[in-house]
């Protein structure tokens, strides 16, 4: 199976689409979002770390703490989530996973996982937190009907 991210990116991901859009601003606790997205809390929980390292949100602690969103969900995309939680050269790696390719040696499908990777950059970084959000409420409200 393909995956561009790991296992955690992909808990951040969920547990941040589930962020309530209109309290977007407001405190939001891991057990919560990680009980919705229906992801193990204790492992999300360190993968928040990381975004609060990179200063997508700050943690507080004590009673009633938890999480707050420092940016506008609008203005943080998912490229960002993604190099955030994975680091920057995730996007560099080699598809097959060959630690020698390179442009001059390169792997049976470097050339094409080039242009792919490129078309994706972009469409990760036009998609951002807030439209994840708002999917999010789409599906949720659909489910509700069935």
């Amino acid at each position: 199976m393909f995956k561009i991210y790991s296992k955690g990116c992909e808990y951040a991901i969920r547990a941040l689409s589930h962020i309530p859009l209109g309290q977007a601003k407001e405190t939001f606790s891991a057990k919560t979002l990680c009980k919705k997205a229906r992801i193990p809390e204790s492992y999300t929980r360190k993968v928040f770390q990381s975004l609060v390292r990179a200063k997508f949100f700050s943690a507080i602690s004590g009673p009633g703490g938890g999480y707050v969103l420092i940016n506008d969900p609008h203005n943080i995309s998912l490229f960002d989530i993604i190099k955030a939680v994975d680091g920057d050269e995730i996007f560099e790696r080699c598809i097959l996973g060959l630690t020698s390719c390179r442009a001059n040696n390169p792997c049976p499908v470097h050339n094409i996982w080039k242009k792919m990777k490129f078309d994706m950059v972009d469409e990760l970084k036009s998609q951002t937190l807030d439209k994840l959000m708002k999917t999010q409420i789409r599906q949720s409200q659909k489910k509700r009907k069935k």
